[in-house]
């Protein structure tokens, strides 16, 4: 698949709260959130609640049910290509803090651990 496709990436998390997500984000990418977003070269990061998620905070292995949501969505011409490279960070900053954390996306396989997807199922 061509790079100037991936346009939008999801990734669920537990274990860590909305709030927490943003501030550990806010360090890695040396940026602001604005409410829920934090804008970027070419690229949009929102965290936000999983509206999916409720009742079910505690789902296992079903991650499209984990409480807490970030997306990835390349804005402006240039956007997807720091897309990969951003989830990819945001991803590994969540598991070394020993967070729970999967991607959804077009280049899921890309990324380590094929989005988190192989981490939860070894």
């Amino acid at each position: 698949m061509s790079e100037s496709r991936y346009r939008f990436c999801k990734i669920f998390v537990k274990g860590i709260e909305a709030e927490a997500v943003k501030g550990t984000l806010t360090s890695l990418l040396d940026g602001e959130f604005k409410r829920h977003s934090m804008f970027l070269a070419g690229l949009v990061v929102e965290v936000r609640g999983n509206p999916d998620a409720a009742g079910t905070a505690d789902s296992g292995d079903d991650f499209v049910w984990w409480p807490v949501l970030v997306e990835l969505e390349a804005a402006a011409e240039g956007g997807e290509r720091v897309m990969m490279a951003t989830a990819s960070r945001i991803l590994q900053a969540l598991w070394d803090a020993g967070h729970s954390a999967v991607a959804a996306c077009d280049f899921e396989d890309e990324l380590p651990w094929s989005g988190g997807i192989q981490r939860i199922h070894r």
